[in-house]
């Protein structure tokens, strides 16, 4: 008997992606991500930059009209060399939202466009070079409603994703996990990994040994295992388990595809429908080389109800959505 999709909550993707863009190499690290998780998509990439919120301008960049400022004329400037680096198989706007702060500014704008992700990048230093948390990142990925989707140092991949893993263990939102990565493979038609992250002092996670299916179904939900179980038997997930002394030691046994994104979690901290990136997916971010995207507590039973998939064969309605 086949598996619906629709038996468990899962939000349906609108099909726009805000990249937070700033004109700097980590700005161009977040443009490109987003245009790789655009790419071969029916989506729309909103590159979005945030101005002062003591100015009046806002909108949609190129317009006809004069500007009002040297600071807008400015802004719009480096919006449309953005624009040009966007293929042509690509939809692409770009706009200026006003606000006091980046972040909040950032998220407002994702919520009223109804986006499904904020793509930001990582500045210049951090572990391997890869991520350092600007402020105004780092407070996305402590208050977000939406995913938020980090791009490392120098990420350059062209897309479209190859592979997502979920990465996933017995902590709170291991069910969003779960679902969103189970939505989008096959939204994607792209395989699903599944990692089991097993740590120190998880005696019930590593009890479970290999049958990541059945920590699906302990950590997240009964449903969800029979979905991942459905996709594994198909051959459109494969499994994995990481185990270590600590963070580092299992990310360290893991390889990784070039056109990957690893989905994670947010803390036990986080309050129902917004990100809280806790230390563990803080200490991954050390060690994982591709993009990460990091999810909302609860965020995949915040959508209602949707129209139901099998797990092998995406709704051909759906399939073009992130």
């Amino acid at each position: 008997m086949a598996i619906s999709a629709s038996q468990f909550g899962r939000r349906p993707a609108s099909g726009h992606i805000l990249v937070g863009y700033v004109a700097t190499d980590y700005g161009k690290d977040a443009l490109r991500l987003g245009i790789s998780l655009a790419r071969q998509r029916d989506v729309t990439l909103h590159i979005t930059m945030v101005a002062p919120a003591h100015n009046t301008f806002s909108g949609i960049y190129p317009h006809d009209r004069g500007y009002s400022s040297i600071i807008e004329e400015q802004l719009a400037g480096w919006l449309q060399e953005a624009l040009d680096e966007v293929p042509d198989d690509v939809e692409a706007v770009a706009r200026i939202v006003p606000g006091q702060s980046e972040a909040e500014a950032l998220n407002s704008a994702a919520q009223e466009l109804g986006c499904d992700v904020i793509v930001v990048g990582a500045r210049k230093g951090g572990i391997f070079n890869r991520f350092k948390m600007g402020a105004a990142v780092n407070a996305l990925l402590h208050s977000a409603s939406v995913p938020i989707a980090l791009a490392p140092r120098g990420y350059s991949y062209p897309g479209p994703l190859t592979r997502i893993t979920a990465m996933f263990g017995p902590r709170p939102g291991t069910s969003d996990v779960i679902a969103i990565g189970l939505d989008r493979a096959r939204r994607r038609q792209i395989p699903l990994r599944l990692v089991s992250l097993v740590l120190p002092g998880e005696s019930d996670m590593q009890a479970l040994g290999t049958d990541v299916p059945g920590a699906v179904r302990a950590y997240a939900t009964r449903v969800l295992g029979d979905v991942a179980q459905g996709m594994l038997e198909a051959g459109h997930a494969t499994t994995e388990v990481a185990s270590g002394r600590d963070v580092e030691t299992a990310m360290d046994k893991l390889t990784w595809e070039e056109g990957e994104v690893a989905v994670v979690g947010s803390s036990r901290l986080a309050v129902p429908g917004r990100l809280f990136l806790g230390g563990t997916a803080s200490r991954m971010l050390r060690s994982i080389p591709v993009p990460m995207v990091l999810v909302p507590a609860g965020y995949m039973q915040a959508g209602g109800d949707s129209p139901p998939l099998s797990p092998t064969d995406p709704d051909s309605s759906e399939v073009n959505h992130d």
